[in-house]
């Protein structure tokens, strides 16, 4: 394939260029040629670059208005086979020009990258070639759909249809053609990575780079009816070797290519329209079921998910008999803490637009500030307090965006099981963007079952960005339940200045002792906190193994909500580095005092007195370079633990032999010493995945828990027979492992197939 670099910075096109975009790309052009060439080698930057380009630093405020790309109406066919053959591709204009993000922010790609939008009345095609000196090293780890997108190389599309600056999708794709797609909004806050849509992409690759050619239909995006439209759009190229990223509308290294507010423009979109966009999606299901009793049971069941676009940017779900057999089991986890666990939402149901229902948090990096309070959490829908799935009947969800306003209603049923009553629940949310990048919104939530103890919360929340660094967020809520009177709101003010290289931020939460949401999730809950976080992130000039070093300072302050009584202060330090490679180093020294009220059950037998405790501790952790076919992490923490000693590791080990299979192993202990009891905990884990292709996949979940003496293994095959449509086959285990007696053992199978109208 001959290689044709059409310069879309000519002024004789007349387009007018800032002095910072134009003067880096103008020496782009010096370096490497603007003629028609054909041997990728000369694509390389050459020495002295940085130091041609130094004195035309970006504005990246503006830099946005001057990438723009045309898109060309086409009638004839496109065979989506990763090769641009096309005419349409070579009439079409490229958006090259990238600029680096990492590791070199503001100089060019060290490899060019060329991305054309050419589009019929049904889709949206999108051809890009990345051009590459060295092709026969490419990084390639994963098949699966929604592949560890930082661990290998790969491009990426952002679109934001709806041209409002704060959401969009992504679709993005390695050298093998594996899938990944985001639903981003609130200009990058909410990013809900298990978001999927119809989309397909094809690749190849030869001796100067890789192509990848994406087909996106119209009815997978939200946009308006208009005649003429703009979108916004951005590009990301990844080059895992160099662990360089670049964009092709600049972003500073605070921000992620789902940044809409700073993404260039799509023009040239006319006559276009979503359809219908209606899909219905019927299943069917079979379970065996096995308890070791003498009499098992069978099942076959079935359901059906709708999707309808009310309007451009408004979707309403209605689910029948929904059904999440599929979904991967919990990992395990261990708790030597008073407060809560967090399990992660998987089912596909509760993941589409959820950052609608979600509240803005201004915080440091380190975690000192993170939410102890989220308001609605969908694993209370069809779930116990142990993870055992509950049934639900059907439900709606109205989500999306009207003009300045996100929307989100809720509303759904379980059935009985056992104890538990059938419950209605109801959730709504609506959000107002202003000023670009500020929101205030109000929340709802309300259970209600054949118990008299209903509950529901109110609340109401905002969040405020200034000057693209100064970050201001709080929230006011309350709680109503029938057993549980006065004392049950919770509040939070939280302020953060982001910079590339630092992070200050700080917060006061309050949660009262009868703050209830019963919809939500509480960690801690009877208590004031305050918390500092300041972090810094310097860059060495010019180092060849270190791209930053890390310095940052926490500090926490717990008090009882009631009576102001000191209950937790901790302090602590932590440095590190980041290298080149993408590996890291980190240690961290924490002191902490704790004041127990109560005894405190931290293990079965071994419970701890009240009284005032002061005890440190130290960690380590390294990720190596998570590229290489052998990789992990450790962390260790040792140090005092209560009035006595306690010494605890984690750590992970993935091969990946080969784009086809990666294997992970995970271990976490504890070995914990006091005077009241010693004891250990053990969790170990193992994940098999074999990728046949990008749509057939065999997983593996194995799990063993020494604290409880269980094992439980989730085995699950993958057929994807069409987009959105597939055939899943589930075994599961679990087993007491003292006697081997069968705790449980399962067999599902589940057939889905969707219509698109």
């Amino acid at each position: 394939m001959r290689r044709v670099v059409a310069d879309s910075w000519d002024l004789e096109r007349g387009v007018k260029l800032k002095p910072g975009i134009a003067g880096i790309c103008a020496a782009a052009c010096l370096l490497r040629g603007t003629a028609a060439r054909a041997d990728p080698g000369t694509m390389q930057r050459a020495p002295g670059d940085a130091a041609a380009i130094a004195t035309n630093p970006i504005d990246y405020a503006t830099a946005r208005f001057e990438r723009v790309v045309h898109a060309l109406r086409i009638d004839e066919p496109i065979t989506i086979d990763g090769k641009l053959t096309e005419a349409a591709w070579q009439r079409a204009e490229p958006a090259n020009h990238f600029i680096q993000w990492n590791p070199h922010p503001g100089l060019p790609a060290s490899e060019d990258t060329d991305v054309r939008f050419v589009y019929d009345a049904q889709n949206l095609y999108v051809g890009v070639r990345c051009w590459d000196s060295d092709s026969r090293h490419l990084t390639v780890n994963g098949l699966e759909r929604d592949f560890a997108s930082g661990n290998q190389d790969g491009v990426g599309i952002f679109i934001d249809s709806l041209h409002d600056g704060q959401s969009g999708f992504y679709f993005a794709t390695n050298p093998v053609g594996a899938h990944h797609d985001v639903q981003y909004s609130g200009d990058e806050t909410y990013r809900n990575v298990d978001w999927e849509g119809v989309w397909d992409v094809k690749v190849t690759v030869d001796d100067s780079g890789w192509t990848a050619e994406f087909i996106v239909p119209f009815k997978t995006l939200r946009f308006s009816n208009a005649a003429h439209q703009e979108w916004g759009v951005n590009m990301m190229r990844r080059i895992r070797r160099a662990n360089e990223d670049s964009h092709w509308s600049p972003l500073p290294r605070r921000y992620r290519v789902g940044r809409a507010s700073m993404a260039g423009t799509l023009t040239g979109l006319d006559d276009i329209h979503q359809g219908r966009n209606l899909k219905i999606k019927p299943f069917a299901i079979a379970k065996t079921l096995d308890t070791g009793l003498p009499a098992g049971t069978k099942h076959v069941d079935g359901g059906l998910d709708v999707k309808y676009g009310l309007t451009e940017s408004m979707t309403l779900d209605l689910g029948y008999r929904t059904d999440f057999s599929q979904v991967e089991a919990d990992q395990q986890q261990v708790n030597l803490t008073r407060f809560n666990l967090f399990f992660p939402e998987k089912r596909e149901l509760f993941l589409e637009n959820a950052g609608i229902f979600g509240i803005a948090t201004a915080a440091g990096p380190s975690g000192s500030t993170s939410d102890n309070v989220i308001p609605f959490f969908s694993r209370r829908i069809g779930l116990s307090s142990s993870g055992s799935p509950i049934p639900i009947v059907g439900g709606a969800r109205l989500s999306g965006r009207t003009g300045p306003y996100e929307v989100g209603m809720l509303g759904m049923m379980t059935g009985r099981q056992g104890t538990i009553r059938s419950t209605d629940f109801l959730v709504g949310r609506v959000r107002r963007t202003f000023r670009g990048q500020s929101t205030i919104g109000a929340l709802l939530t309300s259970r209600t079952s054949a118990s008299p103890d209903d509950n529901r919360l109110y609340g109401v929340d905002t969040f405020l960005r200034f000057f693209e660094k100064l970050e201001v967020s709080s929230y006011l809520m309350k709680t109503d339940t029938t057993s549980r009177k006065g004392q049950d709101q919770a509040r939070r003010l939280g302020v953060a200045w982001r910079e590339d290289d630092w992070t200050l931020g700080g917060q006061y939460e309050a949660v009262q002792p009868n703050f209830n949401p019963e919809v939500g999730f509480v960690r801690r809950t009877d208590m004031g906190h305050y918390s500092t976080d300041l972090s810094w992130r310097p860059r060495p000039q010019n180092s060849p193994r270190i791209r930053n070093y890390t310095l940052g300072t926490t500090a926490d302050f717990y008090a009882a909500s009631s009576t102001g009584a000191l209950q937790t202060r901790q302090q602590s330090v932590n440095t590190g580095l980041s290298f080149q490679s993408g590996a890291s180093l980190g240690a961290t020294v924490s002191n902490t005092f704790d004041r127990l009220v109560v005894p405190f059950a931290i293990y079965p037998g071994v419970n701890i007195p009240a009284g005032d405790y002061q005890y440190a501790s130290m960690a380590l952790n390294y990720t190596s370079d998570q590229s290489r076919q052998i990789e992990g992490g450790a962390t260790l923490n040792t140090g005092a633990f209560w009035d006595g000693h306690a010494t605890s590791i984690t750590g992970t080990l993935n091969m990946k032999p080969n784009y086809h299979v990666n294997v992970a192993l995970n271990l976490s202990r504890s070995d914990v010493r006091l005077p009241q009891g010693d004891f250990a905990t053990t969790v170990v884990g193992a994940r098999v995945l074999y990728g046949f292709s990008t749509r057939a996949f065999l997983y593996s979940f194995l799990q063993y828990n020494a604290t409880t003496n269980q094992f439980s293994a989730n085995t699950r095959f993958n057929l994807i027979h069409r987009p959105l449509s597939d055939l899943f086959v589930v075994y599961n285990e679990r087993r007491e492992t003292t006697s081997g007696a069968l705790l449980e053992r399962g067999l599902i199978v589940k057939f889905t197939n969707m219509f698109d109208f």
